[in-house]
């Protein structure tokens, strides 16, 4: 759902819980059970920035990888487990 310039994205809950078939694209469980998760836009050169951040900080990148569109997502954990991401605006165009 378009919110502004924002994007609302509906997952189904059950389904964000199943880890990544074999094969397939290396996207987390999101623990929408308890836990969330949420996503940020940024750009490539700023998702760089946050892996460095984030690394230097002693917070594990739990997944990084292109989307079959070309868009760059990473997936970390903050301290309360929620799953979030930070992936380039054009993933959701």
């Amino acid at each position: 759902f378009r919110c502004g310039d924002g994007i609302l994205l509906l997952f189904k809950a059950e389904e964000t819980l199943k880890p990544p078939a074999p094969g397939s694209l290396p996207v987390p469980p999101h623990g929408t059970i308890g836990a969330g998760h949420v996503s940020f836009a940024a750009t490539r050169h700023e998702i760089d920035d946050w892996c460095s951040d984030l690394e230097k900080h002693g917070i594990a990148i739990e997944s990084d990888f292109e989307w079959p569109n070309g868009a760059r997502s990473i997936y970390f954990r903050d301290p309360s487990g929620n799953s979030l991401e930070f992936a380039e605006a054009k993933l959701w165009n």
